[in-house]
């Protein structure tokens, strides 16, 4: 016998087929692995994607909050900043507002004197300013912040203004005596 023999066709197949079939698995095989690098690679390409939209609301979230939190500050602290210069003796009056009550700042100038009103109005604290005695004109009033309160309270020389906000506390130099 040959060392080399030839062998008869069987129905399976020529031989040269066999090394075919094994090409066509190491593609399929190539095919699924590149198919699955794709999903792996897509899937974190949307985890970030959704990671980034998460972060952008929760950001818009804070920034609104902040927005919040610094109208309330910049609505008290530019009543409070009013009042203090305004501080000098007997310029801190009341008055009466188209809906309640309204925190007069008094500022004398030789015989003429002008009134700085803060009051309530439609939803709104504003702040007037006019001759004293001049009738109250809510309409050219400038809007200070939006409040459904506006009070405010005298004693032992401390003013308390409060609004929906909260509350700014301001003691009056003006009642130590003299002039500030």
């Amino acid at each position: 016998m040959s060392l080399f023999t030839q062998r008869k066709p069987s129905s399976s197949g020529p031989i040269w087929a066999v090394g075919g079939a094994q090409r066509a698995s190491s593609q399929a095989t190539g095919r699924s692995s590149r198919v699955f690098v794709v999903a792996l690679f897509a899937l974190i390409v949307l985890s970030l994607l959704s990671a980034l939209i998460i972060g952008m609301e929760v950001y818009k979230s804070i920034a609104a909050d902040r927005a919040a939190a610094d109208d309330t500050r910049l609505g008290l602290s530019l009543i409070a900043n009013s009042i203090h210069a305004a501080d000098s003796a007997d310029s801190v009056g009341m008055g009466a507002g188209p809906e309640g009550d309204s925190l007069v700042l008094i500022e004398r100038d030789g015989d003429s004197a002008y009134e700085t009103r803060i009051y309530l109005f439609e939803g709104r604290i504003v702040e007037e300013y006019a001759t004293a005695e001049a009738p109250y004109t809510p309409e050219k009033a400038t809007a200070i912040v939006d409040s459904q309160t506006f009070a405010f309270d005298y004693g032992n020389g401390l003013l308390t203004v409060q609004t929906d906000q909260g509350s700014a506390s301001v003691y009056l130099r003006s009642t130590q005596g003299g002039q500030s």
